[in-house]
Parts: structure tokens; C-alpha cells; sequence
């Protein structure tokens, strides 16, 4: 049956599916940013709706390899120092002024830090069904993260190694999304032209405009429909997307 459906395979546009890591195929619960709105909200910012919105979806920003991460990178490198700056500009986006958001930054950075060991590493329970269905469709599977260190048997550790033919590590292959070249490498390393390869991530800055720009599929996985402007497949689970790659 398996081979059967790899030769159906043959004739269909998309071939391999890669996908993100962070935030799609793992997930944290609870979610960071639902984490620092709360916290925010606690040490006495006051949010309206929209500027709760508009922080999640800078933070997609900011991770895409923006201009304010380098800047802070060059700055501070990956000290404290980093993320109490990082909050600051987070502060920003959620409606404070620059004197609330110098304030209120560093002891933000310490509640977080102190949050860290209730944040759980969960694979959506959808995740491993869907992998399971596209494999026995005949779909080649990888990823590609923009980490910078190895993985070394996290993805043994969470359960997702067994159903990826391969994955690619940014800080070990020298190049980050949302360059066109992350993504040629990972189709390349799924050996099919960009064309017949999809890519599936949360981040539309950094993984759909890359993924575009190479010459793949894009889907969207958008829970929270930050990005309404996308132009391109968007599902809200991943238990969506073998309904997306049909009519591809």
C-alpha cells in the first residue's frame, strides 16, 4: 500500500513536505507570549486587545531576522542583557511608553526567568497522526529549524523522529531562514526540485516569505490568524494540511 501510494505520488506537484520546528510541529504550553502579556498585565501594563495582537505577531518579526534582533545581538550578545532589551521592545509593541517600557523591562526579564520550568514541550496531538497519514500518502518528510545549536536526540526525545526522513539544523548548515537558500537546501535534501516541495511553519515573516522567494509551496500555520494579509495556504492545525496538499 505504502509503495502504491509513493508511485501516485509521482504525479502529483508536491513531493516532499518540510516543516518548522518551533511552533509548529513543537509547541509550548503554556505559550510565552500568552505568559508575557499576562505578567506584563501584572506588573501594571495595560493592554488593549489589539495591542495584544499586534506583540504576537512582532514577535514573528523580531525572530525572522529583523533589524532590531541584530541590533541587540551586536549590542548585547546573548547576555541578560539581550532579553530585558528584547522585553523592552516587546513592552513597546503592547502599548506602553518608553518610560513604562524602561521600567517595567528588567523586572519582567526576572518574572519570565522564574516562569521558565512551567513551560512544557508538547507536540500537538494532532502532529504525529498527520505525519503518519502523509508518509503513507508517500510524502518525503523533513525539517528545517532555525536553532543554532544541534538537536542531539531532541526530536528522539519528543517523539517526532521516527516519522522525518531527514533534519537540518541552521547553525549547522550556515544558513538561516528566511534566505531563499535554507529553503533549496532543504528541498535539496529531500531530493526534489523547489517546486515539488511544501513548507509549513508558524512564522510568516521568516518561513513563508522564504519559502516563496525559493520557489516552494508555502503553508501557513496560523492558529491565532495573526497574519489575515497572507496570500497563500494557511491552515490552523496541522491536522489541516493533508487537505491543503491535495489540491496541489
Amino acid at each position: 500500500m505504502a509503495a502504491d501510494a509513493a508511485v501516485g505520488r509521482f504525479f502529483l506537484s508536491i513531493q516532499a513536505v518540510i516543516f518548522d520546528l518551533d511552533g509548529t510541529l513543537r509547541v509550548s504550553r503554556p505559550r510565552w507570549e500568552e505568559i508575557f502579556i499576562r505578567e506584563a498585565k501584572a506588573l501594571g501594563a495595560h493592554p488593549t486587545p489589539e495591542d495584544e495582537w499586534r506583540v504576537q505577531r512582532w514577535a514573528h518579526y523580531f525572530w525572522a531576522g529583523s533589524d532590531e534582533l541584530h541590533r541587540l545581538l551586536r549590542t548585547y550578545g546573548e547576555s541578560d542583557k539581550f532579553w530585558i532589551g528584547y522585553n523592552r521592545e516587546r513592552l513597546l509593541r503592547l502599548g506602553c511608553d518608553a518610560a513604562c517600557a524602561d521600567r517595567l523591562a528588567e523586572p519582567l526579564f526576572h518574572r519570565l526567568n522564574h516562569l521558565q520550568e512551567i513551560v512544557q514541550d508538547v507536540v500537538p496531538e494532532d502532529v504525529l497522526p498527520t505525519l503518519q497519514r502523509l508518509r503513507q500518502q508517500g510524502y518525503r518528510l523533513g525539517l528545517f529549524t532555525n536553532r543554532r545549536e544541534p538537536l542531539n536526540g531532541y526530536l528522539e526525545e519528543i517523539g517526532l523522529a521516527d516519522y522525518l526522513d531527514f533534519a537540518l539544523v541552521a547553525g549547522e548548515v550556515g544558513v538561516w531562514k528566511p534566505a531563499p537558500e535554507a529553503f533549496l537546501k532543504a528541498a535539496e535534501t529531500a531530493g526534489v526540485p523547489p517546486h515539488q516541495a511544501a513548507y509549513v511553519g508558524d512564522n510568516y515573516y521568516a518561513d513563508i516569505v522564504g519559502a516563496r522567494r525559493a520557489g516552494l509551496l508555502p503553508v501557513l500555520l496560523d492558529p491565532l490568524a495573526l497574519f489575515p494579509e497572507a496570500q497563500n495556504p494557511v491552515i490552523r492545525r496541522i491536522g489541516e494540511l493533508p487537505r491543503v496538499l491535495e489540491a496541489h
